[in-house]
């Protein structure tokens, strides 16, 4: 859970790395390398981005001004 803008910092910078290897891994790899490696890659990103969303409170602020 990110807590401060420092942890924000690293978090975002952690993100790019991850989507960056598997924008590598979808260059190139196999299909069977890309099918074994590459969910456990985009669930991190996944649980990345939802960190950095609720830190930002972007769930919040869709609910309200929808609500």
């Amino acid at each position: 859970m990110i807590q401060n803008h420092d942890q924000l910092k690293v978090t975002q910078e952690q993100l790019q790395r991850l989507e960056h290897a598997l924008e590598t891994l979808q260059r190139t790899a196999s299909t069977v390398e890309l099918a074994a490696q590459a969910p456990a890659i985009i669930e991190h990103i996944y649980r990345m981005r939802s960190e950095i969303d609720a830190y930002l409170g972007i769930g919040v602020a869709s609910r309200q001004s929808t609500g």
